[in-house]
């Protein structure tokens, strides 16, 4: 049966996978779709279908979109399938959320120095490469300067929530999220929500126009994963799923880890349609 892993991370957010290496790596596993769902960016879609041309890969362009429902975060996947994510709301939202978040990593960087570490956003950035700017720059780049040993101390010592470091950052409306993706003629699926705890708010963002559920995540326990499918089943939602790969970071998951049939994409295509009427 032919699978997909429809959430993948490259360079162009916080994944270390290059377009070509991750193309690549789904061609040696054999899998039909990939979506590209980095973080708050659309910069890496272009290079991907790319390199996934002349291979049996299918690229389902994709996003992953910072965003907050009852004052809770969560992250939601948008796919679209036309030429809607090229220009437009969507394109011009997530360069100003790219913006958000340079300006979060400025803050980081100021808050470090008050600590009395000399951090500089140029080591920031060298970290990020083409990427757009995450937390994980931020604390590659503490170790990279000897201030840390490891990326999990860094988070630990000065980024996470509670850490002297660490800086709130700026999250999207989920109804303007939903919006954003189906104006660009797309489907929005939220994101691992076994992480998040809003199971309580699914119903509504249904109403807004959420299309579906990420069931089978790494992160998922066997009773989660039921627990969503049976709920994906109950409010009319597409069950979906993937590896949230990042490239191995930290000894991450793999591509291919989790995957889903490939009619799982035609059940998003045909919400396409729907979300378009």
């Amino acid at each position: 049966m032919s699978r997909a892993d429809l959430h993948l991370h490259t360079c162009y957010s916080d994944g270390l996978y290059t377009p070509v290496e991750l193309v690549s790596a789904a061609c040696r596993l054999g899998l039909a779709v990939i979506a590209v769902t980095d973080h708050d960016t659309l910069d890496g879609l272009e290079p991907v279908c790319r390199a996934a041309e002349g291979t049996a890969v299918r690229v389902l362009p994709g996003v992953e979109i910072t965003a907050e429902v009852g004052g809770r975060e969560i992250h939601l996947l948008g796919y679209f399938f036309g030429d809607g994510w090229r220009a437009g709301p969507l394109w011009a939202a997530m360069e100003q959320a790219r913006q958000r978040r340079v300006e979060r990593a400025r803050r980081f960087v100021e808050q470090l120095n008050r600590l009395g570490i000399e951090l500089t956003m140029a080591e920031v950035e060298a970290c990020a490469g083409p990427g757009t700017i995450g937390r994980l720059h931020v604390a590659q780049a503490l170790v990279r300067r000897g201030a840390v040993k490891s990326v999990d101390e860094a988070f630990q010592r000065f980024l996470r929530r509670g850490q002297p470091a660490y800086v709130e950052r700026e999250r999207m409306p989920v109804g303007e999220a939903i919006r954003l993706v189906r104006g660009a003629g797309g489907v929005a699926v939220l994101a691992h929500p076994g992480l998040n705890g809003v199971d309580g708010a699914i119903a509504v963002m249904r109403e807004m126009g959420l299309a579906g559920l990420e069931v089978w995540h790494t992160k998922h326990t066997r009773a989660q994963a039921e627990h969503y499918r049976a709920l994906a089943e109950q409010l009319g939602l597409v069950a979906t799923g993937g590896s949230d790969c990042h490239g191995a970071v930290g000894g991450g998951p793999l591509i291919g880890s989790v995957t889903v049939p490939a009619q799982v994409v035609e059940e998003l295509e045909a919400r396409v349609t729907c979300s378009a009427c």
